[in-house]
């Protein structure tokens, strides 16, 4: 009987793309071990304070980011959920997002996605379908 073969899709908006993590741990550690297990240079930005209508409150997300000047890509990791709410509403089991920024190869974010797999304390990490994101417009801030 033959394997059936299942294609992984990356929606890319525009110039950017958006994958999502599920896992335990805290925002800095999870940014320590993509660090360490991918070499790549996570730092901490401001958080990101942005005002909700629903509720009627700010809500703060942390931040972190990473440029590869090599790639000409800019990944920012996003904590999705707050005290008060989440940065996208229409992922709530995901933890974090990975939000990628400019000239997008769709074999290096499949190889990216491969390899945070490959963390132990990440238990998922998949593309997120940024058309069917009713609050999308919050991943066009950059």
């Amino acid at each position: 009987m033959a394997a059936k073969i299942h294609k992984l899709h990356i929606p890319v908006e525009d110039n950017y793309c958006v994958l999502g993590i599920a896992s335990d741990v805290p925002d800095y550690k999870l940014c320590w071990l993509v660090n360490n297990a991918l070499s790549m240079g996570f730092k901490r930005m401001d958080d990101l304070e942005l005002y909700h209508r629903k509720i009627n409150e700010n809500q703060v997300f942390s931040l972190f980011q990473f440029v590869d000047e090599n790639k000409l890509l800019t990944y920012r990791i996003i904590k999705n959920r707050c005290a008060n709410g989440y940065f996208l509403e229409g992922v709530k089991n995901l933890d974090f997002l990975i939000h990628i920024q400019g000239e997008i190869m769709m074999d290096d974010v499949r190889e990216l996605i491969k390899n945070i797999m490959r963390i132990s304390d990440i238990r998922l990490c998949i593309p997120v379908n940024i058309n069917k994101i009713p609050d999308k417009s919050r991943l066009e801030i950059w």
